[in-house]
């Protein structure tokens, strides 16, 4: 009979314990189902990039998308550079003159209201060609 009610009482406390981290989940931290362009209209985020083929492999990195069409990044190092980018499922592909962007999709790993993963060649063979963008939304 104790060890019936100690089941009982830990199944209870472990139910209490998922209701109540529930209840308290930050919402930012809540994967969407996809990422549109109407999500990035008029934000504005900062980050970093890594992708050992470029001339500088790890670069911090900024971008404004101004409308659901265009944009703006700010590579360190570099000037601005004025893009254009289309969003497809779950990827987003940039004009052919956006440096260390065009080429080949992004694939969006990961976004939330507040941060934005975009991985590009993930299954490359080549390692030195798989990029890695992370971005954070700035407020």
């Amino acid at each position: 009979m104790y060890k019936q009610k100690t089941r009982f009482y830990s199944v209870l406390l472990l139910i209490l314990c998922n209701i109540i981290l529930i209840s308290c989940s930050n919402d930012d931290e809540l994967q969407t189902d996809s990422l549109t362009p109407q999500d990035l209209y008029q934000t504005s985020w900062r980050g970093r990039g890594h992708c050992d083929a470029w001339a500088y492999p790890d670069m911090a990195v900024g971008m404004q998308f101004i409308s659901t069409e265009k944009g703006q990044v700010i590579w360190e190092n570099y000037n601005p550079i004025d893009v254009t980018y289309t969003i497809e499922g779950k990827y987003i592909t940039f004009n052919s003159t956006a440096q260390y962007l065009a080429g080949s999709p992004w694939l969006i790993k990961s976004y939330t209201k507040n941060h934005i993963t975009l991985i590009q060649n993930e299954a490359s063979p080549d390692k030195e060609k798989i990029a890695v963008i992370e971005l954070d939304k700035i407020e």
